[in-house]
């Protein structure tokens, strides 16, 4: 038999998911390298933004990696990316806009000029509360989380200021953003419904 039979049968995605399984990065590349493309075109059609439709790419081929056991290799494969890349992407748009929402309704309430007592007070201790989690956050993450909320610095305003990198800017903010979110998902349900 032909030998590039061979290596296209040996590269199939099924025989990759089998040697991803076992651990073979030269097959994780391979497979990688293969689906990323077509992945990252998907993400950014939901997300409408390069950095973080290359994000979503990321954490879903570091999830076929640390979770390559969960995936069938005689099943779509195709399928599976697809539909794991797309439930991740809108957990996360609905997180993000959960926080959001309760950040810009605290806000909102804040900035009337008419409010009962009782709702005064609430605002009072529900920015209280947002300052508390936010204080507890490791200094280098509140400090870029601050001059994000704040001081509405974009994320290269920030990164000149502390001397670091953009994608690091990125990532303390979305850090940030999801140990907040955990901190205060309870309350965040409480006065959104």
């Amino acid at each position: 038999m032909d030998q590039s039979y061979f290596d296209q049968e040996a590269s199939s995605d099924e025989a990759l998911i089998l040697r991803i399984k076992q651990g073979d990065k030269e097959a994780y590349a391979v497979f990688y390298e293969r689906h990323r493309t077509a992945m990252y075109l998907s993400a950014y059609h939901l997300l409408r933004d390069d950095e973080d439709a290359r994000d979503a790419v990321q954490e879903l081929f570091v999830t076929v990696w640390q979770h390559a056991d969960r995936i069938d290799s005689k099943g779509n494969i195709k399928g599976y990316l697809y539909t794991v890349l797309r439930n991740r992407i809108l957990t996360a748009m609905s997180r993000s806009k959960y926080l959001d929402g309760y950040i810009n309704s605290l806000l909102a309430f804040e900035q009337q000029s008419v409010s009962t007592t009782e709702e005064t007070v609430l605002a009072r201790e529900l920015a209280q509360l947002l300052e508390k989690k936010v204080s507890q956050l490791p200094p280098k993450m509140r400090e870029v989380y601050e001059l994000s909320w704040n001081d509405n610095l974009s994320n290269r305003e920030i990164a000149e200021r502390l001397s670091i990198s953009e994608g690091t800017v990125k990532q303390h903010k979305h850090q940030a953003m999801r140990m907040l979110r955990a901190k205060l998902q309870r309350l965040v349900s409480i006065l959104l419904f």
